[in-house]
């Protein structure tokens, strides 16, 4: 099993995941305020709200493309079967072409999909005359199958059109514009998109180890329970946060019907709401200005 975690793609996958965790979780968290300034929340701690995650994100996520290039290289070097999978490489040649998308048969034949003619080869070593390993290159019995190697194609083919998109999305929208309505709605369809686009990878060689399936399952199982068991604590953790600041914000707005809530300092510790101003705590929904 350790053989199987520990490859030598271990350390740049480790990097890989910790700057789209920051991607992901950048996104997420502006789309939410993507979503209450299209439902009519225009005030400051939106704006901030949205601001600040979709800033880390936008940076992060150019970094995010290099180091994914830069990873799908060294995986051509390091581990050329797996490349041929992710590629869809059956026999080794050079001048290979480039498939987005497209099914592998087990015959090796292609179908579906775009080609463009050299482009596998030129990405993996610069040159269209660079040589491609192919899933030929191993035995049928150490080598993923067709659809194996389809499924693996697609998924990466997946990843790479939402990094793309996610890096025209960052170039091409301002602070200032990021909260007009176009802006707004592709930020909540990216947000979802990013999380989904997200897979568990494997770095292993694509061939058959003294691993028994057994321990991989309870592996991946003891992964969701812990993940699980992650993000029903954050869930709870934000919905009693929203309850106890729905409440703060009601009560103040109570009282100070002049002074919007979130209007001065939009984070930190609130000013405590004076006894006689809480009569009317728990009456009537939100304000208008109030969080999420």
């Amino acid at each position: 099993m350790w053989k199987t975690l520990f490859t030598p793609m271990f350390g740049p996958q480790y990097w890989h995941f910790v700057v789209a965790m920051l991607l992901t979780a950048g996104y997420m968290v502006a789309g939410v305020y993507a979503v209450g300034w299209l439902r009519g929340r225009r005030d400051h701690y939106h704006r901030l709200g949205f601001a600040v995650p979709f800033t880390i994100a936008a940076v992060a996520t150019p970094v995010q493309f290099v180091l994914g290039d830069a990873i799908a290289r060294s995986v051509f070097h390091k581990q050329p079967v797996k490349f041929a999978a992710m590629e869809i490489v059956w026999k080794t040649d050079t001048r290979v072409p480039e498939y987005i998308f497209g099914r592998l048969h087990p015959d090796g034949t292609i179908s579906g999909g775009i080609k463009i003619p050299l482009l596998d080869s030129f990405l993996a070593g610069f040159s269209p005359n660079t040589k491609v390993v192919g899933l030929t290159s191993v035995p049928a019995g150490e080598r993923p199958t067709a659809t194996q190697a389809t499924i693996a194609h697609w998924a990466f083919d997946i990843m790479v059109l939402i990094g793309s998109v996610l890096v025209l999305l960052a170039l091409l929208v301002r602070p200032g514009l990021a909260t007009t309505p176009p802006a707004s709605r592709l930020e909540v369809v990216l947000s979802q998109r990013g999380l989904r686009g997200r897979r568990l990878r494997r770095d292993r060689r694509m061939r058959l180890t003294s691993t028994r399936s057994t321990t991989l399952w309870i592996t991946l199982g003891l992964v969701i329970v812990v993940y699980v068991f992650i993000f029903g604590s954050l869930l709870g953790v934000l919905l009693k946060m929203r309850t106890r600041w729905r409440l703060a914000d009601e009560q103040w707005a109570a009282g100070h019907p002049a002074h919007a809530p979130e209007a001065d300092s939009p984070y930190g510790p609130r000013a405590p709401v004076p006894a006689g101003d809480a009569t009317s705590g728990s009456g009537t929904g939100a304000p208008e200005d109030g969080r999420p």
